[in-house]
């Protein structure tokens, strides 16, 4: 460090302890310290520093909220971090011009004084910002009836691994547009790979293989293969959104079911009337969350759903008709804009930290290890109940939550992070896991994306499409300084982990 020549900015940049151990660490169960911490103030300041980083054989790491689950927003070299200057909305209207480094909640607050809606909301939105909701294609409860945030996203402006500035909006470079073309081209020969494609589950994570197929123009192929990149394609300077007019909820019900079988089975029936959000928790969930409506106490619950309607009363009645089947231990009709409807939503985002106060009054981690698996609606019984019975196996806890109606599911075993066998049960946990959705066209990768704790598997999972993956990775990154070992090339996924700090 000493032998180098730091770059003149007008953001700052840290090379002190104290800032570095700080950006060493994310959400995740990981930790790397970076030898830099450069906080941009404008697109120059991004040049200058992937100028500096390329000279300086330094890996660059773009970082905005630090809420991700997976580890890539940790690097090795410079971590690149936007939340502190790049965090202005800098225009509302037809289409919503936004900064990388933006909080999600405060943006969403604007948006909603202006009767707006971005409707991918995480659970991490107070601390999340739109840039990693980019890189990561974001979703959240209305992702159900709504879609990613991939959905909303009009253009993109950003900084190639060359330190050229792209506009989505205006044609690509050559290279960039015909290496697309014909990666395109390729792709839409190779029938074996899109048939790979197109049978994973909705918010399968990795690279937005799909765009190479949806779209013809170049520059929207960039956009989208953009959106999903966890920073290793470029590095995202401006976003732009179209968003949607804001739409109330019309009815919402928690139920809390007896049996496992008659829960997903209404989960599937309540997924066709295509209800805004479609949540669930198990019953572990219900009993750490320390909140209004979600910890209903009685020793019978298996699990909750959580099932939100917004485009009529017709659809919603349909909704308590299907709930009023089932022998439920309780029925919750949430009022539209009431008190018990904001605690309901505040009780969901508790699920994650309520389950970590209770790993850490016990000593235990809740490593990030299958958190991320997206599976088909129709198998959710057999995956529950198979990873169920893994943990059984392995006398170790787990809970489940996530968002049934797009096929996601949060699974979080609880580890003795001091037993002599932590390594191996974290190893077994994973690789039988992927086994286990391997069956049935499931994946480790879902809406948090790849990263550090499951990126290991997407080769072995897509097999021959993942060839594109690596094409696109080495049209627009070919030296590999955006995020390395993050999507390709990654270390064993308990490499850098840490549970000092969880």
């Amino acid at each position: 460090m000493e032998n180098l020549t730091l770059p003149e900015l007008l953001g700052d940049t840290h090379v002190d302890e104290k800032t570095r151990e700080r950006f060493s660490k994310d959400a995740s169960s990981y930790r790397i310290t970076p030898q830099i911490v450069i906080e941009p103030k404008n697109e120059a300041d991004v040049i200058k520093t992937i100028e500096f980083a390329r000279n300086a054989g330094l890996a660059l790491t773009a970082r905005s909220g630090g809420s991700g689950l997976s580890g890539a927003a940790i690097g090795p070299g410079i971590v690149l971090n936007f939340k502190k200057y790049m965090n202005r909305v800098l225009n509302v209207g037809e289409e919503t011009v936004v900064q990388p480094g933006t909080v999600l909640d405060a943006f969403l607050k604007q948006m909603h004084d202006e009767y707006l809606m971005l409707p991918s909301v995480p659970s991490s939105s107070a601390l999340c910002a739109l840039g990693g909701n980019i890189g990561a294609r974001s979703t959240g409860p209305r992702t159900a009836r709504y879609g990613t945030i991939d959905t909303f996203v009009t253009s993109l402006r950003f900084v190639t691994a060359r330190g050229e500035i792209i506009d989505t909006r205006e044609t690509l470079p050559e290279y960039l547009e015909q290496g697309l073309r014909k990666i395109k081209q390729e792709y839409q020969n190779d029938q074996p790979s899109q048939a790979i494609i197109n049978a994973r589950p909705y918010i399968a994570g990795g690279y937005n293989i799909k765009a190479l197929g949806k779209y013809e123009n170049p520059a929207e192929m960039a956009t989208h293969l953009m959106v999903s990149s966890v920073g290793t394609l470029g590095i995202v300077t401006e976003i732009r959104l179209k968003l949607l007019e804001h739409t109330p909820s019309l009815g919402t019900f928690v139920a809390h079911f007896r049996s496992i079988e008659e829960f997903a089975e209404a989960a599937t029936r309540l997924k066709m009337l295509s209800p805004a959000a479609l949540e669930f928790s198990d019953a572990s969930c219900s009993k750490h969350v320390s909140g209004k409506i979600l910890n209903y106490s009685d020793p019978s619950i298996v699990g909750t759903l959580i099932v939100e309607f917004d485009d009529s009363l017709q659809q919603a009645d349909a909704g308590r008709s299907i709930l009023e089947d089932y022998k439920l231990s309780q029925l919750w009709e949430i009022p539209s804009g009431s008190d018990d409807e904001a605690a309901l939503w505040q009780d969901r985002r508790q699920i994650l930290p309520s389950i970590w106060k209770y790993a850490r009054q016990r000593g235990w981690g809740l490593p990030s290890i299958i958190d991320d698996i997206a599976i088909h609606l129709k198998d959710f019984s057999a995956v529950h109940r198979s990873i169920q019975e893994l943990m059984k196996y392995l006398d170790l806890e787990i809970s489940f939550f996530g968002h049934l109606g797009f096929g996601s599911i949060h699974a979080r075993p609880y580890f003795n992070t001091t037993g002599q066998e932590l390594i191996d049960q974290i190893m077994i946990v994973s690789s039988e896991a992927f086994n286990i959705l391997r069956k049935y066209n499931g994946t480790l990768v879902g809406e948090h994306n790849a990263g550090r704790s499951r990126s290991v598997y997407l080769e072995p999972e897509l097999g021959p499409a993942f060839t594109y993956m690596k094409k696109i990775k080495d049209l627009f990154d070919p030296d590999d300084i955006l995020n390395p070992k993050t999507v390709f090339d990654t270390d064993p996924i308990f490499e850098h982990m840490d549970f000092s700090f969880q």
